[in-house]
């Protein structure tokens, strides 16, 4: 009978877990997590950005701690729910009115609610291409500022 008690709890004590991230696999979107620093085990699931009109990748990194959730309690069924910060992978921002996204070179997309201010700055150069025209329309001033500035046909 104790058997069958300690087998109900090792079960539950699977269904939902947090862990860390040891390995990744990105070509094929998933991952090994460590629970309690034990074993990795099998290859699960990394969560995407899906919509209906979208597909995001968002690579995690090793040294993610992460939420897994195992069906029947097995991990080798388990998929990552939700990833956490860490001390070692912090929030990119503390203010509550920024949304910000950073890479690892230091290239950020940053939108500030409380100003209304969109700002993208990259580490290497910026190119924007489309199909079709590019317009800029401002109800405010237009600043162009730098070392040099060439209107041309052509590209970079």
């Amino acid at each position: 009978m104790s058997e069958n008690i300690a087998e109900i709890l090792r079960i539950l004590q699977n269904i939902i877990a947090i862990g860390t991230i040891v390995d990744v696999d990105h070509e094929n979107a998933r991952a090994k997590v460590s629970i309690n620093d034990g074993k990795p085990g099998r290859w699960i699931p990394v969560p995407g950005s899906v919509g209906q009109n979208y597909r995001g990748t968002n690579h995690l990194r090793k040294g993610t701690q992460v939420l897994v959730a195992s069906p029947s309690g097995d991990p080798a069924n388990g998929v990552i729910l939700q990833v956490f910060y860490s001390d070692g992978l912090p929030s990119v921002s503390s203010d509550g009115a920024v949304d910000m996204v950073q890479w690892n070179d230091g290239t950020t997309v940053t939108y500030n609610t409380s100003n209304k201010r969109l700002e993208l700055h990259s580490s290497g150069d910026l190119v924007v291409s489309a199909d079709g025209a590019i317009g800029i329309q401002c109800q405010g001033d237009l600043w162009l500022d730098g070392a040099h500035i060439h209107a041309q046909e052509g590209g970079i």
